[in-house]
């Protein structure tokens, strides 16, 4: 199943609350694959944020009043050079320019264009993150420890059998053997 069609679908940050209960159980037979994840599940958690609050400082300039527009971006200048000034005529003649459709919000009405889009973009791209996590796991069926057991959530069958967890050669040398039987009662 592709990430995309997931996205729409499916729920699986359900799938990984169990999947990280027993990952922080059974930590010891993490395989490389599986950390190799967990990174990219990190690193795409830490773009998700700054995306949110850019989302964020977009909707608080775009629905600034008129008035705190020239606060910002009139005088006096905190840098004497020429390039700020030139930036910040640019941001206030760009902002000032759309009066006729820019909305010069105050109060709660601003706050929901400031929250509103910084919401959006965050959970739209956590839902994104965790399916591809997900879909990573899933990838990962015979090959990892936490795939196999990704793989027995998905079909329903977790409790039904023991889990034999194939190991890469950091886990193998704790568990001494190159599989192991995880248990998830």
């Amino acid at each position: 199943m592709s990430v995309w069609s997931m996205f729409f679908t499916e729920k699986p940050e359900l799938k990984l609350a169990v999947l990280d209960e027993i990952m922080t159980k059974q930590k010891r037979f993490q395989t490389k694959a599986d950390w190799e994840i967990e990174v990219a599940a990190q690193n795409s958690r830490t773009n998700t944020y700054m995306a949110a609050v850019a989302a964020y400082t977009f909707g608080f300039v775009f629905s600034a009043p008129e008035g705190q527009v020239r606060r910002m971006f009139g005088p006096p200048d905190s840098l004497v050079i020429p390039p700020w000034r030139m930036a910040k005529d640019a941001c206030q003649n760009t902002l000032l320019g759309m009066n006729g459709f820019r909305p010069q919000a105050t109060g709660i009405y601003r706050q929901f264009w400031c929250m509103g889009p910084a919401f959006l973009t965050l959970s739209m791209m956590t839902h994104y993150s965790e399916c591809t996590r997900w879909a990573g796991y899933l990838s990962l069926k015979d090959k990892s420890t936490f795939g196999e057991i990704a793989s027995k959530i998905e079909d329903g069958t977790l409790n039904e059998s023991p889990v034999f967890a194939p190991l890469d050669s950091n886990t193998a040398n704790v568990a001494h053997g190159t599989t192991i039987e995880l248990t998830m009662a």
